[in-house]
């Protein structure tokens, strides 16, 4: 009977042993699927964040001018590498038409300079614009050597006398 009670608690003891096993190891993918819960409430965060930077980009590229788009442009990058969305064809894109606008905006800015006989105004205009240009290999020499002749003309021009 001794050899009985022995191998039934040698039974037992396993039984145990193995139960435990079983429920150490259901355990661990309720741990698992937690983090996985975890993770991916936080890419979801990272995506929305990323495509809220998108579309403050796209804005700042319709609406505002080269400073603040040049930061949206920044933050989206940042944004999408932490998402890992970054697409490096589209960054090459959206900053190749800020510096577009740029251009042109600056442009703009100088004649519109010329036209007000402000030539330290239109200098800085043009400095934009030749700077921006060079970014984007839009720069022409030739282009350039009027701006400035035009600049120079309005420098040498004489300014016109206040009527009394």
């Amino acid at each position: 009977m001794d050899q009985l009670s022995k191998y039934k608690r040698l039974w037992v003891i396993a039984l145990c042993l193995y139960g435990a096993l079983i429920l150490a190891h259901s355990a661990v993918p309720l741990v698992w699927a937690e983090q996985t819960i975890a993770e991916k409430a936080r890419q979801r965060m990272l995506n929305l964040e990323a495509a809220n930077a998108l579309w403050r980009l796209k804005r700042a590229l319709e609406k505002e001018g080269f400073y603040s788009g040049r930061v949206r442009l920044n933050v989206w990058r940042a944004a999408a590498m932490d998402a890992g969305k970054f697409d490096p064809q589209k960054y090459e894109e959206f900053k190749r038409q800020l510096y577009e606008k740029s251009v042109n905006d600056s442009l703009k800015c100088f004649e519109f300079y010329i036209e007000q006989n402000s030539p330290h105004d239109a200098k800085m205009c043009l400095q934009s614009w030749k700077v921006h240009a060079e970014e984007i290999d839009q720069y022409n020499e030739d282009n350039y050597n009027e701006l400035v002749q035009q600049l120079e003309d309005l420098k040498n021009k004489p300014s016109p006398l206040p009527s009394e």
